[in-house]
């Protein structure tokens, strides 16, 4: 349901409504988000005594049996499916911590964008004071292109393009010199970069040229200079000949090339490239079309091949 702040409970309140929950919600990114309370009209909530008292149970004491009365609540109400409830149920047991951000992963799904903010930060609390080691640390970190997607769909784009930069850091622009390497090198031998799949530290490339066998042997020498730009990086690739076929971009896929990476950056990218979109739109009916175009040049610079940018840049010019 819409939220109407007049009418909300106490417990929801102080669950939900309080500044200071947002003042200070992560370490490693330390963007505000004043902006996210209060409440507006448009936002989705719900206020559902049951609901909120199994997870003020659950975040005083989070064990099994909280967790069991949060999905029993969620299922009530009508927030989670009874067959996914079931779902969850099954497998209680091995959630830890985590199931704090299932808690804002069901709260996304059903709009309540606010509300699953409010249980990411909790997750991102206790996952910046333990960090998770390197086997466990990817799945962890899923939950900052969460974030990211929340406040995008807010309207909160200032502080979506800040939080995405900040997750992404200095590997999305890594990631570009190595990829605009490559296209070099593949122009020259008259073919270009068909795909890429990254699972990890390791990257492989599928690269098309005339001469696939005589391409081939300059793969050293951009191997050593891609290590230049992300030293902790396997690359591979693959050349194929010219007329050979492309790979399909899958449905549920990225949407702009050929991308298969089992990292969150795809999904930090979209974020960034969207919530860029929309605030250039802003900017550009208020008058601002310098900065407009300078934010959009800059997402350009990670994803050129993402027509909504290069739109929008177009009728700038």
């Amino acid at each position: 349901m819409n939220a109407d702040p007049a009418r909300f409970s106490d417990t929801f309140q102080r669950l939900y409504g309080d500044p200071a929950v947002f003042a200070s919600f992560s370490t490693f990114h330390p963007i505000r988000f004043d902006r996210v309370l209060p409440f507006q009209l448009e936002d989705r909530a719900i206020d559902d005594a049951w609901v909120l008292g199994a997870e003020v149970a659950h975040l005083a004491e989070p064990n099994d049996l909280t967790r069991q009365q949060v999905i029993e609540a969620y299922a009530k109400s009508g927030l989670l499916p009874e067959k996914e409830a079931a779902d969850v149920m099954s497998v209680i047991d091995f959630f830890g911590p985590d199931f704090f951000e299932l808690m804002g992963m069901i709260y996304a799904n059903a709009g309540m964008f606010v509300c699953a903010l409010r249980w990411y930060r909790e997750f991102i609390q206790i996952l910046e004071a333990h960090p998770p080691d390197a086997a466990s640390g990817a799945e962890s970190e899923s939950v900052y292109p969460g974030i990211g997607y929340c406040l995008y769909s807010l309207g909160l784009f200032e502080e979506a393009i800040a939080w995405t930069k900040s997750c992404i850091g200095p590997l999305a622009m890594a990631d570009v010199v190595c990829r605009n390497l490559i296209e070099y090198e593949a122009q020259s031998e008259g073919g270009a970069i068909k795909a890429m799949e990254r699972a990890g530290p390791r990257v492989r490339y599928t690269v098309s040229a005339f001469d696939p066998a005589h391409a081939s042997q300059i793969a050293p020498r951009l191997k050593t200079a891609m290590h230049a730009a992300l030293p902790l990086v396997t690359f591979y690739m693959d050349w194929v000949g010219v007329d050979s076929p492309a790979p399909e971009i899958q449905p549920e896929g990225y949407p702009f090339r050929v991308e298969r990476d089992s990292s969150d950056l795809p999904r930090h990218k979209m974020n960034l490239i969207f919530a860029t979109c929309a605030r250039a739109d802003d900017l550009v009916a208020r008058g601002f079309s310098v900065e407009a175009k300078r934010l959009l040049q800059e997402a350009a610079l990670l994803e050129p091949g993402a027509s909504c940018l290069q739109e929008r840049l177009k009728s700038i010019a």
